[in-house]
């Protein structure tokens, strides 16, 4: 039998966030976690995902939509907020440590910055 009512759980933007804010740290402190090229192209993947928090609705930190429909998500400003911190710490940030090969710097789009912040501070 067909069942047609199937949930979709939004995205989890602030635990992406989250990962990559830490890894960030770990990397800029001197850790050596990434070792090949194909995952720091998946960690810009990672960025470039993030980079659309501000149009992208979740259940926010503490896993409530919104206050008349507790079921769905909205903009949640613990996302954004998260999101922007990540995405300032990964920028220009070489994934194989300092003095290392250019191609694994990652790029963050100055515009989807901007446009978090502004969503976040409006």
């Amino acid at each position: 039998a067909f069942c047609s009512c199937v949930t979709q759980t939004p995205p989890q933007i602030r635990a992406v966030s989250l990962y990559l804010f830490y890894l960030s740290q770990m990397i800029r402190s001197g850790l050596v976690l990434i070792y090949t090229f194909q995952e720091s192209n998946i960690i810009q993947n990672l960025i470039y995902y993030i980079e659309r928090a501000y149009r992208i609705k979740d259940f926010g930190m503490w896993g409530q939509g919104r206050r008349d429909r507790p079921e769905e998500p909205e903009l949640s400003a613990s996302s954004i907020g998260i999101t922007i911190a990540a995405l300032n710490l990964c920028d220009g940030l070489n994934m194989f440590g300092e003095g290392c090969s250019h191609e694994t710097v990652l790029f963050v789009d100055p515009d989807a910055v901007f446009r978090n912040v502004t969503i976040l501070h409006s």
